[in-house]
């Protein structure tokens, strides 16, 4: 008799991405090694930088959510958040079928609009265009302070990365916010090299990536 392993199906990845112009493209790097890997990937673009109006911080989760909902119809979810996405994916993280959490460089805590400028690089500010618009900071400061005391409710197992040199958003406040999350499968990862685009980061990029599909394919113990 012969008998045959049955092949286990592997989790989609949806990620929420943070508050700048380049949205669901700061995941290309993450992307790519995933669909290599045989992994689903899947996101969205939460706002319109060139509509003026598109400032209502409940529709840009609301758009988030109803990705996850679509994906929870088929399939388990690994969830990724970089920045802003860290806060609302730790908000939706409770989410039926969601699996595992993975924030990057969370902006529980983050400098003020005036300071996160002055802390791009010139270079950088300059290959960044069109610019964010002002009138959408509003609704970031609204997304972090409705949804960043979710993190006390987290119930599943979390990854959380964050590079030492983060311009953006201090190490501190992941260190303190890991402590937070009610769960004992959990573990902050922080890199030495690398500011606040990580998974842009020659260096820390790749050890972001590696350490994101470890701990989806459970070769991360804590």
């Amino acid at each position: 008799m012969l008998f045959f392993k049955k092949k286990i199906k592997k989790p989609t990845v949806v990620a929420i991405h943070g508050f700048g112009v380049r949205g669901i493209h700061e995941f290309e790097n993450l992307k790519k090694a995933l669909l290599e890997k045989g992994y689903d990937f899947k996101t969205i673009q939460m706002f319109d930088i060139e509509d003026q109006t598109d400032t209502d911080w409940t529709a840009w989760v609301s758009k988030a959510k109803n990705l996850i909902t679509d994906v929870a119809y088929y399939n388990d979810i690994v969830l990724v958040g970089f920045s802003m996405g860290g806060v609302i994916a730790s908000y939706l993280a409770n989410s039926y079928r969601v699996k595992k959490l993975v924030l990057l460089a969370p902006s529980f805590e983050y400098l003020t609009p005036s300071k996160v400028i002055d802390n791009i690089p010139k270079p950088f500010v300059k290959e960044e265009k069109p610019k964010m618009p002002s009138n959408f900071t509003p609704a970031f400061m609204d997304v972090v302070s409705n949804c960043k005391d979710s993190i006390n409710d987290i119930s599943i197992p979390t990854l959380m990365i964050h590079c030492e040199n983060d311009e953006v958003i201090p190490l501190s406040s992941s260190e303190k916010n890991i402590k937070k999350i009610p769960v004992d499968n959990k573990a902050l990862i922080t890199i030495s090299e690398g500011q606040h685009r990580i998974l842009d980061d020659k260096i820390a990029g790749p050890i972001a990536i590696n350490n994101i599909i470890s701990f989806i394919e459970n070769d991360i113990l804590f």
